[in-house]
């Protein structure tokens, strides 16, 4: 908005008497808003329709709950921005292609997965990863969650994470939630079977978000070990990945993943 109206943050932090590092950090993510600190912005950037304003005072009120740069000691950058957009969405579509999604995670299973991925001793790291995690699921469970859509490859509820064939309670129990989740009215997780053969969505895993304003630009996240896209600005880009979704979505949707899981569950008992 501040770029829209042909501001600088100078400019900005001068009318309203605030130091340029003060805006610098909000813009930033680095630290919350305030209620009147957010108005006197909106007001500023002539924005006095009320359903806009209470729109951004919700979405300030989340922010403060979750304040991501927490734990940047454990997490990337591009990971940290990602998660304040989550957090704002209204849509959530995720195809993952070899562990369960954070958001669907057990916090065995999560605990079991960061320390398989983890160099060992780096116990403190893993806890804070983990509290991370569990954090960012408050989201399934607040009085207005986005609407969740999960396509996972059949891999995903095969490849065991825990203890080991020896073991199978952590990946039961992450099964069990799998099928519980399904059933809550805002989240659809399905399927896509090994006998579908090669698909497109074997390229890598990603998300695509989108938010309750219409002006607002939906966004996509792929993550590649270390590294992470986040594009709201490649509309090309995010369509492909749309469209390749909505194609896992056609062809998986007559496949319940409870029927799935029914079948694994027994296998593993």
């Amino acid at each position: 908005m501040r770029m829209d109206a042909g501001l600088t943050q100078r400019e900005v932090a001068e009318a309203l008497e605030w130091s340029p590092a003060k805006l610098l950090r909000i813009e930033n993510g680095q630290v919350g808003i305030s209620r009147i600190d957010l108005l006197a912005l909106l007001d500023h950037y002539g924005v006095d329709d009320p359903e806009r304003q209470r729109h951004f005072l919700a979405l300030a009120r989340r922010s403060k709950k979750q304040v991501w740069t927490t734990y940047r000691d454990v997490l990337n950058l591009d990971f940290i921005n990602y998660l304040g957009y989550e957090g704002a969405a209204s849509v959530i579509r995720q195809f993952e292609l070899t562990f369960v999604p954070g958001l669907l995670q057990t916090e065995e299973y999560a605990r079991a997965l960061i320390q398989g991925l983890s160099t060992p001793g780096e116990k403190r790291k893993v806890d804070r990863q983990v509290q991370a995690r569990m954090a960012r699921q408050e989201i399934i469970h607040r009085p207005d969650p986005p609407r969740m859509f999960f396509m996972l490859d059949e891999a995903v509820v095969h490849r065991w994470v825990g203890a080991g064939s020896s073991d199978a309670t952590i990946m039961r129990r992450q099964l069990q939630q799998l099928a519980e989740l399904d059933a809550t009215p805002h989240i659809d997780i399905h399927v896509i079977p090994f006998s579908s053969g090669v698909h497109l969505g074997m390229m890598g895993s990603f998300v695509i978000l989108e938010f309750p304003d219409p002006v607002d630009d939906d966004l996509l996240f792929i993550e590649n070990g270390r590294k992470a896209l986040v594009t709201r600005e490649d509309r090309s880009e995010i369509e492909r990945y749309k469209g390749m979704f909505w194609g896992f979505e056609t062809a998986v949707r007559q496949r319940p993943i409870g029927e799935v899981l029914d079948r694994i569950l027994r296998d593993i008992a």
